[in-house]
């Protein structure tokens, strides 16, 4: 058999068992949701409301029982109220409470960040096949705490079943910090605010620079890993695959059909994209790193960048947070003008804490990962509703879509 022809075959024998693990996981997660939507009525569920969350039992049971790892529990509360500020998301219903506690103790906060699952269905089962959400929640219970950028303080994380609930830092009330949502990212920032995320970005990843895989796998296993995992593997390409002709269909001006050539030409070198993208130094990565996901404060004088949302949290190359965040947060001329001098700052960034990240590698890697940025508009819009809104997912694929073009990704996956 030819070698072209063998290979082939190996690639769509991997896509069919890729769409098997698919099917299994999504079906599992379905019977999740379905069992909490039982749990309700046995009372043996995690609260999936505003108002159950902010009863005064339950409140106190997160804060006294779901501390995270090394943490002292709060004071017992004297009452909890929901003082009806709600906050954007794509897949999660974000929520404010007011705490007033027990005794008389300053360094106890006034109000809290709530996350729970949003109401929609579809959407919390496809959040529990991908796993993002018990991502998250492991970060928040015991990675936090280790991560040298600001970051919203945890008060209490409780995950079962389908569902989960996270208790934050109101970052406003604590440090009166700039927050960002999804539409500021859709209208496009200014190199000079991503100049500052570059900063926020080398100061993570030189922190966790080059860690050995014990380490690694101590903090964060590998089971959690969206590419490279056992349950993963497979069912990350199998994904892309599934969604590329309906996001064509969808948008054919952005997902274009040479765009969809070269996507499926990742799928079928999918293995060798994999060692290309995870070989040599690692280092943990936020994973998800849009404008959305960061936020400003004051310190000292200066505008500091801190983040939030750790639903992708992953081992990677630095590189792989920096495309992430100027492809998608950056309108096409403005990235192209800006790219090299905001590349050949993270780097130095780095330099200035130890770490040789030479610009023509960096460059290379930026080029190499700029898929995982595509991929992630181009999955929501062509299985459409499941995660994002469909303005935000079209101006960050169509930037996306034109990075792709302009850096010959598809020329670097075929000299692989």
């Amino acid at each position: 058999m030819p070698r072209s022809l063998e290979g082939r075959l190996l690639s769509q024998i991997d896509q069919l068992r890729g769409g098997v693990r698919l099917g299994l996981r999504t079906a599992r997660a379905f019977a999740r949701v379905v069992e909490d939507e039982l749990g309700d009525r046995l009372g043996n569920a995690l609260p999936a409301t505003k108002e159950a969350v902010a009863r005064r039992s339950v409140m106190d049971d997160l804060l006294q029982n779901h501390t995270p790892e090394g943490q002292m529990p709060m004071p017992r509360l004297r009452s909890v109220k929901l003082p009806g500020v709600d906050f954007e998301s794509s897949n999660c219903i974000n929520f404010l409470v007011e705490f007033e506690f027990e005794g008389r103790r300053e360094d106890v906060p006034r109000t809290a960040y709530v996350k729970i699952p949003c109401e929609e269905t579809w959407p919390r089962v496809f959040a529990n096949t991908l796993g993002y959400w018990s991502l998250e929640c492991l970060f928040c219970a015991r990675i936090a705490q280790h991560v040298p950028i600001r970051i919203p303080k945890v008060y209490a994380v409780a995950e079962r079943g389908s569902r989960f609930v996270l208790v934050m830092e109101n970052l406003k009330e604590s440090c009166d910090a700039r927050m960002f949502i999804n539409r500021d990212m859709a209208a496009g920032t200014t190199p000079e605010r991503a100049a500052r995320v570059l900063e926020t970005f080398a100061e993570l990843h030189a922190h966790f620079w080059g860690w050995g895989r014990t380490q690694r796998e101590a903090l964060l296993p590998r089971e959690f890993d969206t590419y490279r995992s056992r349950r993963s593997k497979r069912v990350t390409p199998m994904l892309n695959a599934a969604a590329l002709d309906p996001a064509h269909r969808a948008a054919p001006d952005v997902v274009t059909e040479r765009l969809v050539e070269t996507c499926r030409l990742v799928v079928d070198r999918w293995d060798a994209v994999l060692d290309a993208w995870f070989h040599g130094p690692l280092t943990l990565c936020h994973g998800d790193s849009h404008l959305g996901n960061c936020f400003e404060y004051d310190e000292d004088g200066r505008t500091r960048v801190g983040m939030i949302d750790f639903q992708a949290v992953q081992w990677s190359k630095g590189m792989r947070d920096v495309q992430y965040f100027l492809i998608n947060s950056l309108e096409p001329e403005v990235l192209a003008e800006n790219e090299e001098s905001l590349i050949r700052g993270y780097c130095e960034a780095l330099r200035s804490r130890g770490i040789d990240l030479p610009y023509a590698d960096a460059f290379e890697q930026y080029r190499a990962f700029s898929y995982q940025t595509l991929m992630v508009g181009v999955v929501p819009l062509g299985l459409a509703g499941l995660t994002e809104r469909s303005e935000t997912v079209l101006a960050v694929t169509r930037r996306s879509a034109a990075a792709v073009e302009r850096l010959g990704f598809r020329e670097w996956v075929e000299q692989l």
